[in-house]
């Protein structure tokens, strides 16, 4: 009797072991297991138009940052991943497009799916460029068509810097002169002061573009006009 109590005890503790083993293998499979990512496809759009060529779209969840891809053609957006694991199935994704939250709020993440999904994404941006550090150097010139200034602003932007221009008509020249990024966030061109342009104080009018259409164009360079030495 007392063998078969023995019997009946080593075989529940053998199950026993047999069971937490497939548990735990169950465990460590389970644990294994790596999701591939989401992948999305579709048109953006900034302000109602097509995205331009370098627009950063980037995917969150739980605000972690998740995915990253870059507009190549304007308008479209191409296979953007979006990496998670088992526990953010049917977490809210957070897309955003040059650093703008997107419209597009309801779209989850999705375990174990392996093809890519269309999506369109829309944002609005409404914050002008700043424009700062308006600046003439020499701050003087005279107008012989030859001696050079070279004007300076810093530009910033919330999403990304379009073109930058000055208005150089009082004295002669374009009255949208682009001025090109010559480094960090100041943009810059040189210009002479035509023949015949008055002695005097030009305000030399700047309009900054960002690349949803916002601008600003509240800031001048001031420029003087002075008579040549010995005139």
């Amino acid at each position: 009797m007392n063998n078969m109590k023995k019997m009946g005890s080593v075989r529940m503790a053998i199950l026993l072991s047999i069971l937490l083993a497939l548990s735990g293998m169950a465990a460590i499979a389970s644990a294994d297991i790596i999701c591939p990512p989401n992948r999305f496809s579709g048109n953006v759009t900034l302000n109602g138009v097509p995205a331009p060529v370098g627009t950063v779209i980037e995917a969150y969840i739980d605000g972690d940052f998740r995915g990253t891809t870059t507009v190549e053609v304007a308008g479209v957006y191409k296979r953007l991943p979006v990496n998670g694991d088992s526990p953010d199935d049917g977490k809210t994704i957070t897309f955003t497009v040059c650093g703008l939250t997107a419209d597009q709020t309801d779209t989850t993440w999705v375990a174990m799916i392996d093809h890519v999904r269309m999506l369109n994404l829309s944002a609005e941006d409404a914050e002008a460029p700043v424009v700062t550090n308006p600046d003439a150097n020499p701050p003087s010139i005279v107008a012989d068509g030859a001696q050079l200034s070279q004007l300076n602003v810093t530009v910033k932007d919330n999403c990304a810097v379009g073109i930058v221009t000055v208005n150089l008509s009082a004295i002669g020249g374009s009255d949208a002169q682009v001025m090109e990024c010559i480094g960090g966030d100041v943009y810059s061109t040189t210009t002479n002061a035509s023949v015949g342009t008055a002695n005097g104080t030009y305000n030399l009018q700047v309009n900054a573009n960002d690349i949803a259409g916002n601008y600003n164009d509240s800031v001048d360079i001031v420029l003087e006009i002075v008579p040549e030495v010995g005139a």
